[in-house]
């Protein structure tokens, strides 16, 4: 999976959560509080289901490294 790069509203750095595969999503909300997600509107657009930056970039690169990494000893 190729990391995604996030939109920045506000000074803040987000990522929607409908930019993942649908595995992907719901993996990452079921890794998350349920109140960590939020919806943000900015200049008259409405960003659903958006988390900071920074947390999809720790979930990237500790448990979706990690779950990948055992799915390739898997196939051997």
């Amino acid at each position: 999976m190729t990391k995604l790069i996030p939109i920045q509203v506000e000074g803040r750095k987000m990522i929607q959560l409908d930019q993942l595969t649908i595995d992907q999503a719901n993996d990452l909300r079921s890794w998350l509080p349920k109140d960590s997600i939020q919806q943000i509107q900015f200049q008259g657009l409405r960003f659903n289901e958006c988390i900071p930056f920074e947390t999809y970039d720790y979930w990237f690169r500790t448990h979706h490294v990690l779950s990948r990494a055992y799915e390739t000893i898997l196939d051997f």
